[in-house]
């Protein structure tokens, strides 16, 4: 099972991700999909020759779009389970080889994986931590499981997925992306080829910090700015959900109207959270969920077992943070909101 790293354009970050992999999973393969300007590359290139890890280093032309690049990579990826990583975040591998022996008992299934923790540096002093839960999405139709996950999405990228799922997931983004929508139409589309399945430990440490640029939308009014795009994805994922299913369009285009309307109330301020009675509800007090909402809490106070798990993890991401910040990571990138 192999990782892919696209990067670009952010040679201290790296440098700390692939200093982790080397720490704590020295036995790892990697794929390093290098999509950076001329004056990156050849930092880049010697990070990978001087690992001590097994890097397959591939240089692309900066033109190249991210989705083109990531097609280049998985056409000649010899593996079926890959991970879909990145140059500043970090993989729990125990989890994921859990992750990866599900998918290979359930030929059912396209994902698998745990819940993420996101830190957000604010400063140089701050930072804010947040909870992505994962949630088993296991109906036997297409329509359940995209409702199903529409109730309370999550990010489905940072998981182990099948070669062909990532393949058909990068053909989609070719043609359709939005930020403010991204995670949304991708975990759709996942949801309607098979299931999900959810790890019950932490899957994924994501950061994001004040020198790198994202891939985000500039305010929430994205849905208005852009909204012939979000009716591109009702269009594009009802078809493929009336495919699937088997049904006719009425039917199929009720079920993803349903989870776009969420998505647009949750950006106009009312997240499913924020609905009254929410958190009474069984999909928020779940054995599993409640269990994740406490491991989570539990992780950042000190003397917990959850505590001591990850200390050393979460000690080396601090110091490679701390680096990054007073890097000259993203130089000539600038602040860009709503393009790749």
């Amino acid at each position: 099972m192999r990782i892919i790293i696209p990067t670009r354009n952010r040679p201290t970050s790296l440098s700390g991700v692939l200093g982790y992999y080397e720490k704590f999973y020295p036995d790892v393969e990697i794929i390093l999909a290098d999509g950076s300007d001329a004056a990156f590359k050849p930092l880049n290139a010697k990070l990978a020759a001087e690992a001590s890890i097994e890097i397959d280093y591939q240089p692309y032309s900066s033109d190249l779009s991210l989705f083109d690049r990531l097609l280049e990579v998985l056409k000649s990826a010899p593996d079926e389970y890959l991970i879909m990583a990145a140059d500043d975040d970090y993989p729990i591998m125990e989890t994921m080889e859990r992750a990866k022996h599900r998918l290979e008992q359930d030929p059912d299934a396209v994902c698998a994986g745990g819940y993420l923790i996101h830190i957000d540096v604010l400063d140089e002093k701050n930072a804010r931590v947040r909870l992505d839960p994962v949630r088993q999405i296991a109906p036997p139709t297409a329509g359940q499981r995209i409702r199903l996950f529409g109730q309370l999405p999550f990010t489905t990228t940072y998981a182990v997925a099948r070669r062909e799922r990532l393949i058909a997931r990068y053909q989609f983004l070719q043609s359709w992306n939005v930020p403010g929508f991204f995670d949304l139409g991708v975990g759709m589309m996942d949801m309607a080829e098979g299931k999900f399945i959810a790890i019950p430990d932490l899957g994924f440490i994501c950061t994001r910090n004040l020198v790198h640029s994202y891939y985000r939308s500039e305010d929430n009014m994205v849905v208005l700015r852009r909204g012939p795009e979000v009716m591109q994805l009702i269009d594009k994922t009802t078809a493929r959900l009336q495919e699937v299913d088997d049904i006719d369009e009425e039917a199929a285009r009720r079920v993803i109207g349903q989870v776009v309307r969420s998505r647009i109330a949750a950006l106009s301020g009312v997240p499913p959270a924020r609905i009254s009675g929410f958190t009474e509800r069984p999909l928020y007090n779940t054995e599993r969920m409640v269990r994740t909402r406490a491991d989570f809490k539990s992780i950042f106070v000190g003397g917990t077992e959850q505590r001591k798990k990850y200390h050393e993890k979460l000690a080396f991401i601090s110091e490679s943070l701390r680096a990054t910040l007073i890097s000259q990571d993203n130089a000539g990138e600038g602040k860009k909101y709503e393009a790749l």
